[in-house]
């Protein structure tokens, strides 16, 4: 062997087992797989056709030039990888080792993780979505792949001698379940497996759970396909592994229980840990078409969890549980039955907006977009995420969340610009409607229309919204922000203060708008070196450089009041105490004196 092959995930040409990869062409991993799994010939015609479907003329000019830079890459030792002549081509199969083989190189359950791996993994990822013929070969390889799994599957349950052959069962099964979730023979296997796993209470449950759906399906009608859930394992440490965490026993249990269930599509482990190590939400969820995902941390003592409906990006449910080394197998008993009974009312709830983004995602990927670009709060910011909110519409014309996302930027656009051009409000508050009158339940409307009736000065209609917003999401971080931003302007900051609070704790890893409301409460109790300390913790502080400069004012410290002016006029030559007092409403004048008096002191 001197070359090694690899085609599931990242497509690789490696040289003698060297650490990095050759830098060949992409296509070259298709035809170098193509020409591995034929085992034979090929005419050159026949792949010049195969690669370049739609340029018939230069298809083999294209080919030959393929070739050249293939050659160019691979090391002088190993320029003999092909057999090339005038008419037909091959790979020297003795010079190459790759995954397309499922050749036995360890005992059966490293065999059967190993092939749920190349499964999950997926081979030649970037092809097989057309109709052309490398799409269709690339498919019916995926397919052999998923029946040699399977085989493998029924072979291992027959013979589980050990713990390590039943997790490797359990990792296929659910392999398996996610790539078909009718495979009723799999699911019954997976069940009785599971009844000599689960404690006692689970087992109960997982018969209750299997015939979840089963009145729609007798129906005769065409359902949908159930909405696909991810639980994502919380990132322990090796101690909290060596004390048989209870966190990571949990999601192994409920994630065992639910593959039984036809009420959701479990995804399987490996897909979910590329998905709790995604950096791009929006990339995950348009791969994966995940609905929900069951979010796990742990701290000290406590086991944090929250299921979010990533179509919207919103927490439809969360909570705490306290871990004790006393009655382990109790807790995770109540945490498992806690979880699973929530799962299943809120997929039930979320029902009309699954089936919605599974006859169009597009419009909720620009949705998605839009709240990505305003991670930040600046003015380009905030007009790109306009851009993708419109797209959204564009998509679906009466999409609540991308009314609302419209709504959300004209509000900040306001802010950030100062001018106190009303039109922007009105034209926030009338798509915040338009939002809420499409759909009733949608939180993130309420919460749009709170926030612009509030800069418009009717804080009790915006409180009133805001209070629904949170009557239907109760969980949703950035509607309680809002919420706490109003009760800020209704002369309320301790109560703001506490509601913040409660949001920062749903959404740890907070955008810089929750970190500026929970200043601003600060603020308005007298305590402005915490509200300093909240804004120095802004990923870009810039925005609040009025307020910063108000506390330094009323701590006395002019210097530093100063740079915060600066800042405020460097960034708005034109802005005017007066006029800004103006524009921010307060529900009692002693607020506005308040800050009238820090600005004042800062040299404003």
């Amino acid at each position: 062997m001197t070359y090694r092959l690899i085609t599931f995930g990242a497509g690789q040409l490696l040289w003698q087992e060297a650490s990095e990869p050759l830098r060949v062409p992409d296509l070259s991993i298709a035809l170098l797989a193509y020409l591995y799994d034929c085992k034979a010939p090929v005419e050159r015609r026949e792949l010049a056709r195969l690669l370049w479907p739609h340029a018939r003329d230069a298809a083999s000019t294209n080919l030959r030039s393929l070739l050249r830079r293939l050659t160019a890459a691979l090391p002088a030792e190993g320029k003999n990888l092909l057999d090339v002549d005038d008419r037909h081509m091959s790979i020297r199969r003795e010079m190459v080792v790759s995954d397309i083989d499922a050749t036995a190189t360890g005992s059966p359950a490293e065999e059967l993780a190993a092939l749920a791996e190349r499964v999950t993994k997926q081979f030649l990822p970037a092809y097989g979505k057309g109709s052309e013929r490398l799409d269709l070969w690339v498919r019916d390889l995926r397919n052999r792949m998923l029946v040699a799994l399977r085989e493998a599957f029924f072979e291992a349950t027959k013979a589980q001698t050990d713990s390590a052959a039943q997790a490797a069962s359990r990792r296929a099964a659910f392999v398996l379940l996610e790539q078909n979730p009718e495979d009723e023979d799999v699911r019954a296997t997976l069940l009785i497996g599971a009844k000599a796993i689960l404690p006692a209470h689970s087992r109960t449950r997982l018969v209750v759970g299997s015939h979840i759906g089963s009145a729609e399906q007798g129906t005769g009608e065409t359902t949908n396909l159930p909405p696909r859930l991810a639980l994502l394992p919380p990132d322990e440490s090796g101690l909290a592994v060596k004390q048989q965490s209870v966190s990571n026993a949990l999601i192994e249990d409920l994630t065992i229980d639910l593959c039984t269930s036809r009420a959701v599509s479990v995804i399987a482990p490996y897909t979910s840990e590329q998905i709790k190590a995604s950096r791009d939400k929006v990339e995950a969820l348009r791969r994966h078409h995940v609905h929900f995902a069951l979010d796990t941390r742990r701290s000290g003592d406590y086991l944090f969890v929250q299921l979010i409906f990533l179509p919207a990006d919103e927490v439809v449910w969360a909570a705490r549980f306290a871990l004790s080394p006393d009655g382990l197998l109790e807790q995770r008993r109540q945490i498992a039955d806690t979880i699973r009974s929530v799962i299943a009312q809120r997929v039930e709830q979320k029902s009309p907006q699954t089936v919605d983004f599974q006859a169009g995602p597009e419009a909720y990927f620009a949705y998605l977009r839009g709240l990505q670009s305003l991670s930040s709060v600046s003015l380009p910011a905030v007009r790109k995420a306009r851009r993708h909110f419109r797209e959204a519409l564009d998509h679906q014309s009466g999409f609540a969340l991308g009314l609302a996302g419209v709504a959300r930027t004209l509000s900040l656009e306001w802010v950030l610009t100062a001018r106190g051009d009303t039109e922007l409000l009105m034209e926030a508050e009338r798509l915040a409607r338009t939002a809420v009158d499409r759909d009733e339940q949608c939180s993130g409307a309420l919460k749009e229309l709170g926030v612009s009736q509030l800069y418009m000065g009717k804080i009790d209609e915006s409180l009133d919204a805001l209070q629904r917003a949170e009557a239907v999401s109760p969980h949703y971080a950035d509607a309680l922000c809002s919420y706490a931003d109003s009760l800020n302007h209704g002369s309320r900051p301790a109560e703001a203060y506490e509601k913040i609070m409660a949001a920062i704790d749903l959404n740890p890893l907070s955008p810089d708008t929750y970190l500026w409301t929970a200043a601003g409460a600060s603020y308005f109790l007298g305590e402005h070196e915490r509200a300093l300390s909240l804004i120095e913790r802004m990923r870009d502080p810039n925005p609040a450089s009025r307020l910063a400069a108000a506390c330094w004012g009323m701590l006395g410290n002019a210097a530093k009041a100063r740079a915060c002016r600066l800042k405020v006029m460097r960034d708005n030559p034109h802005f005017d105490v007066e006029k800004w007092l103006a524009m921010i409403p307060h529900k009692e004048s002693w607020q506005t004196e308040l800050y009238r008096e820090g600005l004042l002191k800062a040299g404003f």
